[in-house]
């Protein structure tokens, strides 16, 4: 009987030790999420033959590429927001800028 109730007691007090430490998680787990990367997201859209950047960084590379992977078009940005005319055939493509990659289509 002593030594089930001294497993219990044991056992108790590891559950509040592990209940501390948890909640100690979700505190830094909140401290963490104060503290997300509040960049803004890239936005990339096309209009015939003109792509719309939005939210880059200036200096950043658009990066076109056929749906075979071939790079056919590098453009340098020096806004963080423009249009920018691409003399390419009609067909499905891929941008890239930095690490924002799109699926586009030019008409």
């Amino acid at each position: 009987m002593k030594s089930t109730i001294l497993i219990l007691t044991l056992l108790a007090l590891s559950l509040v030790g592990t209940a501390a430490h948890a909640s100690q998680r979700v505190a830094e787990g909140v401290f963490l999420e104060q503290k997300q990367d509040t960049t803004p997201i890239v936005e990339i859209s096309v209009v015939d033959n003109i792509i719309k950047v939005k939210n880059v960084e200036a200096g950043s590379k658009l990066e076109i590429y056929n749906v075979v992977g071939v790079k056919v078009k590098e453009i340098d940005m020096k806004f963080p927001s423009g249009d920018y005319s691409v003399n390419i055939d009609k067909g499905y493509y891929i941008v890239r800028i930095n690490d924002t990659v799109r699926k586009i289509i030019i008409r």
